[in-house]
């Protein structure tokens, strides 16, 4: 692995769980570092809208390469879930746009905010463990147990693209553990449930640009 994908793939999520440290270590305190309107949440939205333009850019380099329907409605998946995650963010432009909360919706959202994540487990309980469980199996287990034992992924096999490749382990190992490492290192530099967002948005955006580059290293077919 070159030193520059190392930094990417390797360097990034570290930084990113040393970042909040290091402002603490700095500031004093934890100003502008959490809530709505803090750093961590504005990089989860970042970290999402750039995965989004990541996938528009593979979905067109797909379709370019003629390559299967299947790997282009996951694309299409892809950013409909990161955009439907960036906006529960951003609580649909409220939290940028600052307007008010209906008394309707203000009985059903346990946060007052125009979201759904707020609203009913199905739709944040739900999604997160369901993602956990995905990275878990899908980013850790089965890229390291296929590196291990020598086992290649094969184009021709149905979700070659779809599979994350080692690129993904070290996010999604600090997906996993990032809640236990602290619940024993407590720390009031970090919110867990802001941090676990935010490498979860970390996860989705490594893992389209690992898509990406992989896609870009496919020659077109003859013409």
């Amino acid at each position: 692995m070159n030193g520059r994908k190392l930094i990417l793939y390797h360097g990034l999520p570290l930084m990113v769980i040393l970042f909040p440290l290091a402002w603490y270590a700095s500031v004093g305190s934890d100003w502008l570092l959490k809530g709505e309107a803090g750093i961590i949440e504005n990089m989860t939205v970042l970290f999402l809208v750039v995965a989004i333009g990541f996938n528009i850019s593979s979905l067109a380099r797909s379709r370019r390469l003629v390559l299967s329907g299947f790997l282009n409605a996951w694309l299409f998946m892809l950013i409909m879930g990161a955009a439907y995650f960036a906006l529960e963010e951003i609580s649909y432009g409220q939290h940028m746009f600052g307007w008010g909360t209906g008394e309707t919706w203000k009985e059903l959202n346990d946060q007052e905010e125009t979201n759904l994540h707020n609203v009913h487990a199905l739709f944040d309980q739900v999604p997160r463990a369901l993602l956990t469980l995905g990275i878990l199996v899908g980013g850790v287990i089965l890229p390291l147990y296929r590196h291990f034992r020598g086992i290649k992924m094969d184009e021709s096999s149905r979700f070659y693209w779809q599979w994350p490749t080692l690129d993904c382990v070290t996010i999604g190992l600090l997906v996993i553990l990032i809640r236990p490492i602290l619940s024993v290192f407590e720390t009031e530099a970090i919110n867990t449930g802001e941090m676990k967002e935010n490498l979860f948005a970390l996860f989705i955006l490594l893992y389209c640009v690992s898509l990406h580059s992989r896609l870009s290293q496919k020659q077109p077919p003859a013409t």
